[in-house]
C-alpha cells in the first residue's frame, strides 16, 4: 500500500536513465515517443538525461503534461579526469577508487545528474553552458 491505495510492482518502476534522439548515435526515440511507452506500460513517471544538454526537455515536460505522467528532466554530462592537489592526496597519476583490495583508476565518466527544481534546472544549464564555453573547438564539452 502506497499512499492509501494498491499499487502493482509494475506501476512502482520508473525509468530514471532514458535517452531521447536527441543524445545523437546512443538514443532512437522522441521525448513523446518515450512519454507514450512509459504511458502503455502503466508507469507513473521517467526521467529524460540527454548526454551534455536538455534538448529534448520541453518536448518531454508537454507530453508527460499531456499525458498526466511526472516529467524528471536531467543530463548525462561528461567528465573529465582531474588533478588532485598533493595536499589532498599524494596520487600523481589521477584520481584512483579503492574497492576491497583492488584500486581502480578513474578516467572520464559521465554523470547523471538529475533536477528536483526549478532552481536545479537553471543550475544544471548553467553548468553545461560553462562546460562546452570551456571545451575546445570540435571536441564534446567535459567538466573539468
Amino acid at each position: 500500500m502506497v499512499f492509501g491505495r494498491k499499487l502493482r510492482l509494475a506501476n512502482m518502476y520508473i525509468e530514471l536513465h532514458s535517452r531521447s534522439a536527441f543524445s545523437f548515435l546512443e538514443g532512437a526515440s522522441m521525448p513523446e515517443d518515450l512519454i507514450a511507452t512509459c504511458a502503455n506500460s502503466n508507469m507513473p513517471a521517467m526521467a529524460l538525461l540527454d548526454r551534455n544538454g536538455v534538448y529534448g526537455a520541453p518536448r518531454f515536460h508537454m507530453a508527460a503534461k499531456k499525458a498526466g505522467l511526472k516529467a524528471h528532466i536531467g543530463a548525462e554530462v561528461s567528465c573529465e579526469e582531474f588533478p588532485i592537489s598533493n595536499f589532498q592526496f599524494p596520487i600523481a597519476s589521477g584520481p584512483r577508487l579503492k574497492i576491497g583490495n583492488r584500486k581502480l583508476k578513474i578516467g572520464n565518466f559521465r554523470l547523471p545528474l538529475l533536477v528536483s527544481s526549478r532552481a536545479g534546472y537553471q543550475n544544471l544549464c548553467r553548468l553545461i553552458t560553462k562546460m562546452k564555453l570551456r571545451a575546445p573547438r570540435k571536441e564534446e564539452g567535459a567538466v573539468r
